[in-house]
């Protein structure tokens, strides 16, 4: 039903003076709004958190000694389980080479597994704890060994440090691949 402007102008002046005459001045979100506010702050805050924790531990991996000191017992453990992964990583695409050289015109004759032995597959901050990532991004970003990325495979009895072409390598743990494209934009942008 159209209204002329006398009668919404009557309507607004009745509203602006029920406002005026309430106790509460200030407008109040309803609950909805309010509660995707705080719930999209406790993202960002949670998102803010990982971030920095990430940046701090890719640090310590990137440059143990300048991080946590030239006498530190876990600079000196981090730099081990880096020159560990880089070996491991080169014997690997070393084998890859050499396969690559022989194969014979069909690809008949060529390597199918290679198993690597490492004393990484012992350290269970690696192989569970979830720190492995740090070193593969130090491997991947810092040494530019980017043609295969590490990762482990679990056997009944141990676990097996393996590699896999880095363009069809894909994250088992979401978690995992947040981190890494953390520090590829903290670090590598």
């Amino acid at each position: 039903m159209p209204q002329n402007i006398s009668e919404v102008f009557s309507n607004f002046s009745q509203k602006f003076a029920r406002f005026n005459n309430s106790s509460s001045k200030e407008r109040t979100p309803s609950p909805d709004k309010a509660k995707k506010a705080y719930l999209e702050e406790v993202i960002r805050e949670r998102g803010e958190k990982l971030r920095s924790s990430v940046a701090s531990t890719y640090k310590i991996y990137r440059s143990p000694f300048e991080a946590l000191g030239e006498s530190s017992e876990r600079a000196a453990s981090i730099d081990r389980d880096e020159q560990n992964l880089l070996k491991a990583y080169n014997l690997y695409k070393s084998c890859m080479d050499i396969d690559k050289e022989n194969q014979d015109e069909i690809g008949a004759t060529h390597i199918k597994n290679v198993e690597i032995a490492s004393p990484l597959s012992d350290k269970a901050s690696y192989t569970q704890g979830g720190q492995f990532i740090y070193l593969a991004a130090w491997l991947y970003f810092e040494q530019g060994q980017q043609e295969y990325f590490p990762f482990f495979s679990e056997t009944e009895t141990h676990h097996i440090l393996c590699f896999e072409n880095a363009g069809k390598f894909s994250f088992s743990d979401p978690h995992e691949k947040e981190i890494f494209e953390i520090i590829k934009a903290e670090f590598y942008s």
